[in-house]
């Protein structure tokens, strides 16, 4: 057990020794961009408030259904249905809050222009 265990160890290690001597021959010409292309903090927080509104209008109708699931597998069980409801009230609540949001996002740039 103890050979395997040093075995392998030994093995990891060197495997990563190679990796990264070849990473570094091969990493000349590997230019790394800025993941958000922004120029201020206010492009910053505008990116990032657009990329929760996003996922947000993905993900709430999808919690609205499998609420509706949960409602509709209930089979007489009010715990259940409760839980269904909670769901879709809460996919509700968090979706107008995003929306909410955005809207303030747009009022303060208008303010400020």
């Amino acid at each position: 057990m103890k050979k395997t265990f040093l075995k392998i160890l030994f093995l990891t290690l060197f495997i990563n020794f190679l990796l990264i001597i070849l990473l570094t021959k091969v990493r000349a010409d590997v230019v790394i961009t800025p993941p958000i292309q922004a120029n201020s903090v206010e492009e910053i927080i505008e990116k990032v408030i657009n990329y929760v509104f996003t996922i947000a209008l993905i993900l709430a109708p999808l919690m609205v259904v499998v609420g509706g699931i949960y409602i509709l597998s209930a089979g007489g069980d009010p715990n259940k249905v409760k839980k269904g409801g909670d769901v879709i009230k809460w996919a509700v609540i968090g979706l107008g809050i995003v929306l909410f949001s955005r809207g303030i996002m747009e009022l303060i740039k208008q303010i400020l222009t």
